[in-house]
């Protein structure tokens, strides 16, 4: 039976004769006559697709998504590194870098399987996935996915609203080494201390007069350095450039 299939165009990777996926190999397992939904058997298959613009890639698949239509191919030689010796080894350290391509599968007019990869086991799905699929720790993609809302969120609170570029270089000089937030187009540090337009040092007030007296002098020294800076980038008026 010949190996190859044509596409159909988007129907979740359904176009074209899927029976023929596994026709290059008699005791690969699995195979396509099962469930959409149960995939396993196309992971690890090494094969070779032209595009309908007549490009031809050739690869290994690392993934089939049927809602989207799409393949990923691993594109490196036919024969992976060896896999860790002991199944607890650290899996990414056996594995060079790796080259993905994702195409359509409307996009492919011809996919040709060139070989199959040796079934691992037959009990459980995706084994024979290379590099070799690791569990996913949902709780810690929770804790990323909450630490960067939390990061993103405090990167907002830290820009002022309808400021000058001067208002806000000092406020985050301020906040390098103060705990600082916005109120309007106030600057608000230590909780106690108000810095108002146009942030300079006879506009800091506070109850506190020790907060008062170490913001002040924190602002003047920052003020000085941003002046440094900005007349270091400024250059002279009579200044000859070029040759």
């Amino acid at each position: 039976m010949d190996n190859r299939r044509q596409s159909t165009g988007g129907r979740g990777g359904g176009g074209g004769d899927r029976n023929n996926a596994s026709g290059n190999n008699a005791n690969y397992t699995g195979g396509p006559g099962g469930n959409l939904a149960a995939l396993d058997w196309v992971v690890g298959l090494r094969i070779r697709v032209v595009t309908i613009i007549d490009d031809t890639y050739e690869g290994t698949i690392y993934s089939y998504d049927p809602l989207t239509s799409t393949l990923a191919l691993i594109q490196s030689p036919a024969h992976p590194p060896p896999t860790p010796v002991s199944e607890n080894a650290n899996v990414a350290q056996s594995y060079s870098p790796q080259d993905y391509r994702i195409l359509k599968i409307s996009f492919l007019k011809e996919v040709t399987v060139l070989s199959a990869p040796k079934q691992r086991s037959v009990a459980q799905p995706f084994t024979n996935a290379e590099p070799k699929i690791g569990t996913v720790d949902i709780a810690a993609v929770a804790a990323r996915e909450k630490d960067a809302a939390r990061a993103e969120a405090e990167r907002i609170a830290n820009k002022g609203v309808d400021v000058t570029k001067e208002a806000q270089d000092i406020y985050d000089a301020l906040s390098r080494t103060m705990k600082c937030r916005w109120h309007d187009k106030q600057i608000i540090v230590l909780n106690e201390v108000i810095i108002d337009e146009p942030y300079t040092v006879d506009r800091v007030r506070s109850k506190n007069q020790n907060a008062l007296i170490h913001v002040k002098k924190v602002l003047e020294g920052e003020r000085r350095k941003l002046e440094t800076q900005r007349r270091a980038a400024t250059p002279l008026s009579g200044e000859r450039k070029g040759g």
